[in-house]
């Protein structure tokens, strides 16, 4: 590590209805994978926070440094409101640099998350989205994500694609 300022991830956990069963494991084993990579391959401090959204958006686990992650109780039900997590996103992010969000999802928000994400998108580096489940797909997250893939094909290498620039 360096005395470089911490490079600050917030990751937006979908545990709406839909996400039950595979899915909601899915998201929880590459969550693992995610705070796993930053740990191994970071160059820099990394500090995460973490909220979960259903019909309902909140806040799980403010900044905090990596190395403490827990992973939170998750349940799922209700809507997925991706909009309202993004708009509390942008009311409760710290302004700083470089930031980047992760948001692990099945790919299918029931809001207005179109208009929330360019609330979000001018003030972080990167955007991307981690679909979860297998009859899932990114499609209605792109083009406002450039940054889509799936929980089955991550890997270490492929997330730290992610970050490396930033790292």
């Amino acid at each position: 590590m360096t005395d470089e300022p911490a490079l600050h991830v917030y990751v937006l956990l979908d545990t709406s209805a839909s996400m039950s069963g595979a899915p909601l494991e899915a998201l929880k084993q590459g969550l693992n994978l995610l705070c796993g990579t930053f740990i191994a391959r970071s160059k820099r401090p990394v500090q995460i926070g973490l909220f979960a959204y259903d019909s309902k958006a909140r806040e799980l686990a403010p900044l905090a440094d990596v190395q403490a992650f827990e992973m939170p109780k998750l349940d799922a039900g209700g809507s997925s409101a991706l909009g309202e997590a993004l708009r509390l996103l942008a009311r409760t992010m710290l302004t700083s640099d470089p930031t980047l969000v992760y948001v692990f999802t099945d790919g299918e928000p029931t809001d207005d998350w179109e208009v929330a994400i360019s609330e979000v998108k001018g003030r972080v580096k990167q955007i991307v989205a981690v679909i979860c489940g297998a009859a899932s797909s990114g499609e209605a997250l792109s083009p406002p994500v450039a940054n889509v893939f799936k929980v089955r094909e991550m890997t270490p290498d492929l997330l730290y694609e992610s970050f490396r620039a930033f790292s």
